[in-house]
């Protein structure tokens, strides 16, 4: 057990030097992997462009195991706030748990705009999530993802990242969704919703926690009928989908 095949180690930084910037978040047990087609692809549209893996990311299931949620939030905003010294504008781009640190970003920063995708604060099963995962998590330290996607009907899926979920860092990541649900009105900055009907992982409900909770004005939604949970890295609506957010961060920018 280890790593997937669709796993990337290292930090990027694109198109350094320009005044727009964009920092984005990948998702719970995956790395960079997932927007580094994305980060070239507003590289090449003018965008200075910074992805970080998260702590515990990158590297192994045990280190993300020992990671607090409080250390993937002290990371982002260290991040954003780098990038803000670099630049006249941030637009944050996010996914999954990322999203949730996105989302918290929003309260805290004035962002020039926030890209939410396939947010978790509804998990699938929050029974095992919410009540099991707090009480077991020291005895089942980790669980496979195959085993898992299996029971849920993902068997044709890609699996990015680690080849386990980290149960101690599953319940981090359920205490970051109290952390910034309640905190969710906060949010008034220009935000696109990007959700997919088919996602395993994101329920849909969660497209309506955050479109029914956060103050933004200005709110665009993207909603996929075709597209996994890995919405960035693969897909046929990939494309697409790139040129939508391009055109929201493009309608959001004053440069």
């Amino acid at each position: 057990m280890g790593n997937t095949e669709f796993f990337d180690s290292n930090n990027y930084e694109f198109n350094k030097g320009s005044k727009k910037g964009v920092y984005l978040i990948h998702g719970f047990t995956s790395s960079t992997y997932e927007f580094l087609d994305l980060a070239k692809f507003l590289s090449e549209n003018g965008f200075y462009v910074r992805l970080d893996n998260l702590p515990g990311h990158g590297t192994t299931v045990d280190d993300c195991n020992a990671t607090k949620y409080t250390e993937w939030i002290n990371h982002v905003e260290r991040g954003v706030a780098e990038v803000a010294s670099e630049c006249d504008e941030v637009h944050v781009i996010s996914l999954s748990m990322g999203a949730i640190l996105g989302l918290h970003l929003a309260t805290v920063f004035p962002l020039s705009s926030l890209v939410e995708a396939a947010v978790v604060f509804q998990f699938k099963d929050e029974f095992s999530v919410r009540v099991l995962v707090p009480l077991l998590n020291w005895l089942i330290t980790k669980q496979d993802k195959f085993v898992q996607y299996k029971k849920e009907g993902g068997k044709k899926l890609k699996y990015f990242g680690y080849t386990e979920y980290p149960m101690k860092a599953l319940n981090e990541m359920r205490k970051l969704t109290n952390d910034v649900r309640p905190r969710l009105s906060k949010v008034k900055c220009p935000t696109m919703l990007v959700h997919t009907r088919p996602d395993l992982t994101s329920i849909f409900e969660n497209y309506h926690i955050v479109k029914n909770s956060i103050s933004s004005q200005k709110q665009t939604d993207l909603i996929l009928e075709k597209s996994t949970h890995n919405l960035f890295a693969e897909g046929i609506e990939q494309a697409f989908i790139f040129e939508q957010v391009l055109t929201f961060l493009n309608e959001n920018s004053s440069i």
